[in-house]
């Protein structure tokens, strides 16, 4: 299992669909820090009214998950979270499969072991792949901008925060942390999904875009029945102007990768089973 597991991360690492994926999301996160990270370091003191409660710019103000508008490049990010999350490496075990590299596989190895590694590598790959330009573009605005923590009295975030708004104006980096292992933890529903289906379908850009178009119309079914809370887009926002609640958040998480994972696993077996 071991084995399986250092070669199925050697592949990652040697994947150019994971530096796409990572790409993208650079991409994306570097144009908003273009907009407005780089002005609000130019010009720091802008930010500062004397006649109000207020600070220079902050590196918070400009981070890409609590920055104000535009809010484009957050919206277009969190949307395409799925495409991301699979294309990092999930999509591999479709390949796999048509190209034959499965069946060499069983000749030295476990079937179960291929399977559970190609799932832990994937779940962490997607995970990286769609936090790490995040955490990148805080780090970026660390570097040009002063760490000066939020203070709930300069009113910046108006209609709230989405989860742990008291952590957010005691610890800061701890409310982005956790905000990232959130984000993390979900891309292995969107991984599962992908896995489940490259069990069944061989094309690829399937795999790839059917995870984004299940989450798209599921957010899109809750907003209409008005259950926003439920949505992983919303829930991804760090000033989402509904106020989630973890335990919601934390069991919603946990429900689906628990089913997804076991519905994965249950094919993995049944196919097992039948050879």
């Amino acid at each position: 299992m071991k084995k399986l597991i250092k070669m199925e991360f050697k592949r990652v690492f040697h994947s150019k669909m994971f530096y796409l994926s990572l790409g993208i999301g650079l991409l994306i996160t570097t144009l908003q820090w273009i907009e407005v990270g780089l002005p609000m370091a130019v010009n720091i003191v802008d930010g500062y009214i004397p006649s109000e409660v207020s600070t220079p710019y902050s590196a918070f103000e400009s981070f890409f998950g609590l920055a104000g508008p535009p809010l484009v490049y957050r919206q277009i990010y969190y949307t395409i979270a799925p495409i991301l999350a699979v294309m990092a490496h999930a999509v591999t075990l479709c390949g796999d499969k048509a190209s034959g590299y499965v069946k060499n596989l069983y000749i030295r190895s476990k079937r179960q072991d291929y399977y559970t590694a190609k799932y832990i590598v994937s779940g962490i790959a997607g995970g990286i792949a769609v936090t790490a330009p995040i955490a990148a573009n805080f780090l970026w605005n660390l570097m040009m901008l002063p760490a000066i923590e939020p203070m709930a009295s300069m009113a910046i975030y108006p209609y709230g925060i989405g989860l742990w708004s008291d952590v957010l104006y005691t610890n800061p980096y701890l409310f982005i942390l956790l905000y990232i292992l959130l984000i993390f933890f979900y891309q292995f529903i969107f991984v599962n999904v992908a896995l489940i289906l490259s069990r069944r379908v061989t094309n690829r850009f399937l795999v790839v875009i059917l995870p984004f178009l299940l989450n798209y119309f599921f957010h899109m079914l809750v907003v209409n029945i008005r259950k926003y809370r439920l949505s992983p887009i919303v829930i991804f926002d760090m000033t989402n102007i509904r106020s989630l609640e973890f335990r919601e958040v934390f069991a919603e998480g946990v429900l689906l990768v628990a089913v997804t994972s076991l519905l994965y696993f249950w094919q993995v077996k049944k196919d097992e089973a039948l050879s």
